[in-house]
């Protein structure tokens, strides 16, 4: 992120473990500054940061008109060192940036949601993939094994990213499920993977499809909120 030097110390005990030393992407004073929600109290429903863990507004709302929350766990929070990492591996196209959070983000799906439950990417329009050339979900949580059910509407002509909060929540419907899918989703276990919560429209959107297919449970992982 700040293009510094990452000097590594390895000791004597280690060398003698022979381990293969994990390489680094970040150097400390960066790795610092970008916020882990994981540290602090949060929404049960989203995963902001709060004062103390409860269930924020925004989330009390989709429990009214979802009234299952998707108990979105999210790594980190959406500071300015985040934006300017998505503004950098999501807008300027730059793919090796999905490995700095790759395995953490590995780490905490199979941690929470192994063997049982489908991971589903929240897909990308054709118009976004062309000007991306990559996924970004999938990129980020590359080396787990998608189930790709849903399929963004032909005619949702508009990138989510540019519109604002009002548009974000009255935003029809964006996701189609594929119909040669439909029978993994009944009675399944879905975790839903997207890169960031911001209003969590995009999220519930999913989730109501695979709800109304017949799926059991519907949660959700992202790496910022």
């Amino acid at each position: 992120m700040c293009q510094s030097r990452i000097n590594e110390y390895f000791d004597l005990e280690w060398v003698l473990s022979f381990q293969r030393p994990k390489k680094k992407f970040l150097c400390q004073n960066c790795k610092n500054n970008f916020v882990a929600l994981l540290n602090y109290p949060r929404c049960l429903g989203c995963g902001r940061k709060m004062n103390e863990e409860d269930i924020c507004v925004d989330c009390r709302k989709w429990e009214r008109e979802y009234s299952d929350l998707l108990g979105n766990i999210a790594l980190y929070e959406y500071n300015e060192l985040m934006k300017k990492y998505f503004e950098r591996f999501k807008f300027m196209g730059d793919y090796y940036y999905s490995n700095i959070f790759n395995e953490e983000l590995k780490e905490i799906v199979q941690k929470e949601y192994g063997k049982g439950w489908l991971y589903v990417p929240v897909p990308l329009s054709k118009q976004s993939f062309q000007i991306r050339m990559f996924n970004q979900v999938e990129a980020l949580f590359s080396g787990l094994t998608f189930t790709e059910l849903l399929t963004v509407r032909n005619d949702e002509k508009r990138q989510q990213s540019k519109l604002n909060r009002r548009e974000r929540l009255r935003r029809r419907q964006p996701f189609i499920l594929n119909s040669d899918r439909r029978v993994e989703v009944e009675a399944a276990n879905i975790l839903l993977l997207d890169d960031i919560y911001t209003t969590g429209g995009t999220l519930y959107h999913a989730a109501k499809i695979m709800k109304d297919a017949g799926a059991k449970k519907i949660k959700s992982i992202t790496l910022a909120r």
